[in-house]
């Protein structure tokens, strides 16, 4: 998995400040400015935005269950719809269209996408997202770039690199003082040698996953359909990674949501996203064991 090492090193909810309630949300509940607000409610405003972006933590069945179900809600609001992936690089983009148009079985999907090399995690997490897109004639979209380029981009910076061979993709936008305390704090987790010079290329990672994906979103909504991202939960926390890129290509109108485990009553910060879904506590059973332990946030 050295692969992964740099670029999905994550960040785990552990940090984020929780907030004690007296009147606590109950599991399947929508918790929204400290205040538990009705299913149809957070659907009707999300349905009214340009991009959706639904976070995860990739080894966790109840949040891909519940980013089916979010999908389910807003398709019966907007038949314009499309889906898109942080789990498979542009160049999957042929295969996700023959998936849709049904040319494909599993077994040919997953090896023309090269999942278990380029993702990974358990396709069966996936799949039934996969289908419903499927059955519903739903585009799904490619949102991320390859390792090697991502790595390319670091190490000859967005305007060395030709237009067309990095997917007309824009320098990303700095990090907001919040995100990159954030991904030090997370860089320092992990040994990874000379930390000034390694620090700075994994936040140039990051941030060029994160452009690369709010440029697959912002072509992908360009002629008004609603564009629901899947990505990882650091990616959607605080508006800081993709929705603050979006941001920087002009697009305001994002819409954050996140599945949250509740324990006890203490809630997550109201700032954490534009809303959160409340779930029982996650449980072994709920999860797949990868390997990867905690790398299973970005």
């Amino acid at each position: 998995m050295r692969r992964r090492s740099m670029s999905a090193i994550v960040l785990a909810f552990s940090w984020l400040p929780l907030i004690a309630e007296a009147n606590c949300p109950a599991p399947g509940e929508w918790w929204q400015a400290q205040h538990v607000v009705p299913n149809s409610a957070i659907l009707a405003q999300a349905a009214n935005q340009r991009v959706v972006l639904l976070g995860e933590q990739h080894d966790a069945v109840e949040h891909h269950r519940w980013q089916l179900h979010i999908l389910a809600g807003l398709h019966a609001l907007r038949d314009d719809m499309s889906i898109g992936l942080e789990m498979l690089p542009r160049s999957a983009q042929p295969a996700l269209d023959d998936w849709v148009a049904g040319r494909l079985t599993e077994e040919e999907f997953l090896e023309q996408t090269r999942w278990d090399e380029t993702w990974g995690f358990d396709p069966e997490l996936y799949l039934p997202i996969f289908h419903f897109a499927r059955v519903q004639q739903l585009p799904l979209v490619a949102l991320n770039i390859s390792p090697a380029l991502r790595q390319r981009l670091v190490s000859e910076g967005f305007a060395n690199v030709p237009a067309e061979q990095r997917h007309n993709i824009p320098a990303p936008q700095p990090p907001s003082d919040a995100y990159e305390k954030r991904l030090k704090e997370a860089f320092d987790q992990h040994d990874m040698g000379d930390a000034p010079e390694m620090l700075n290329r994994f936040t140039q990672a990051q941030l060029s996953w994160d452009i690369a994906m709010a440029k697959g979103l912002a072509d992908a909504s360009e002629n008004g359909t609603l564009t629901v991202g899947l990505m990882g939960l650091g990616h959607v926390i605080y508006h800081d990674g993709v929705a603050h890129q979006l941001s920087g290509l002009g697009i305001e109108h994002t819409f954050s949501l996140l599945p949250w485990e509740l324990i006890g009553c203490e809630t997550p910060d109201p700032d954490v996203a534009d809303a959160v879904f409340i779930l029982n506590p996650l449980t072994e059973e709920n999860k797949v064991n990868n390997g990867l332990g905690s790398f299973g946030t970005f």
